[in-house]
């Protein structure tokens, strides 16, 4: 049974954003990748609110990276919001904020990654 708990908030054109609560661990990171994936293919632009995570391990940030490259390849991208700070510590020990958009808050990644509506 997993621990975590993914939410879609909004969606607009090519943005999804979503929510996750709970623990990012080994239990949780494949339902994690899998679940936002499959958002990830309809709605390359993720904005992932990381605000209620309550631990991560590698696993998870592994599952991180791993949606981040797969979003990529969409041609999209994986922005991370509201990080806990035990996660920002890990993407700054990591060297991981270099390679994601990081953002301390959802509306300051709202801001940064406007909704555009498809044509």
């Amino acid at each position: 049974m997993t621990s975590l708990a993914l939410t879609t908030d909004e969606t607009r054109g090519a943005r999804i954003v979503v929510s996750i609560q709970g623990d990012l661990d080994m239990h949780a990171a494949g339902d994690l990748h899998n679940e936002a994936g499959d958002l990830l293919t309809t709605h390359p632009l993720m904005i992932m609110d990381l605000s209620g995570i309550t631990f991560c391990d590698s696993s998870g940030y592994n599952a991180l990276l791993r949606l981040r490259r797969r979003a990529g390849e969409a041609g999209g991208q994986l922005v991370l919001a509201a990080p806990p700070p035990t996660v920002s510590r890990l993407l700054a020990l990591t060297g991981a904020e270099e390679v994601f958009d990081v953002y301390s808050s959802r509306a300051e990644a709202l801001a940064a990654h406007p909704a555009r509506d498809v044509a």
